[in-house]
């Protein structure tokens, strides 16, 4: 389960980062690389700073060809969707929710494998991994759109998602790993896209107001 999650949130980031360089008017080269770095960026930064190689990119090939993929999908599709409420927000949301389970779990197994109950070390680390696994990849692709963060922008509820989202992980998968993946995918997208002022239920309530 873990494992398609993983490849869930890869394609999904590599969408966002193909649909803003398509945005911005790059060429197919640029929409696919842009992609593939969002993808990959928040485990590559997992991976170096707990010396975790080589790195899952490069032990795995699917993760590129995923990113590839959705590149050349994002590219080659027409626009349908508008930015008012954008595909764009809700694949990040998706990729989000995903990577911070993964990141999560990777984290923890890969450094405190052998601890059979939560400790206050082990959850700040996993915690700040996981969130640094969910977040890496867009800092990446903004930083070189030259757009400030996501994550970091006034009214952004992202960092407080991950926090959450990785945390609830952490608790719940010395119970049941597979709870513990589906409940933290929940909590960020509740975060993300209802309790956010950007989400996409504000953005339907503020529709429907405008139309009475």
């Amino acid at each position: 389960m873990l494992y398609f999650l993983d490849l869930l949130g890869t394609f999904a980031f590599a969408i966002t980062g193909a649909y803003k360089a398509k945005g911005a008017n790059l060429n197919i080269f640029g929409v696919v690389l842009l992609g593939v770095i969002t993808s990959v960026g928040g485990g590559t930064f997992r991976d170096l700073l707990i010396g975790r190689v080589p790195l899952f990119y490069l032990r795995d090939a699917n993760y590129l060809l995923v990113g590839i993929l959705a590149g050349v999908i994002v590219y080659s599709m027409p626009v349908l969707f508008k930015r008012a409420y954008s595909f764009f927000r809700l694949a990040d949301s998706l990729g989000l929710a995903a990577f911070i389970a993964i990141g999560t779990s990777i984290s923890f197994t890969f450094l405190f494998a052998t601890e059979a109950s939560p400790t206050l070390l082990s959850f700040l680390v996993t915690v700040l991994l996981g969130m640094v696994t969910g977040g890496g990849g867009g800092i990446i692709r903004d930083a070189i759109m030259r757009d400030v963060p996501l994550s970091l922008k006034h009214g952004s509820n992202y960092i407080l998602s991950a926090f959450w989202g990785a945390s609830s992980f952490y608790f719940l998968m010395f119970v049941n790993l597979k709870f513990a993946a589906i409940f933290s995918i929940i909590i960020v997208l509740v975060f993300r896209e209802i309790i956010s002022n950007f989400g996409i239920y504000k953005k339907i309530i503020i529709k429907d107001s405008v139309r009475k």
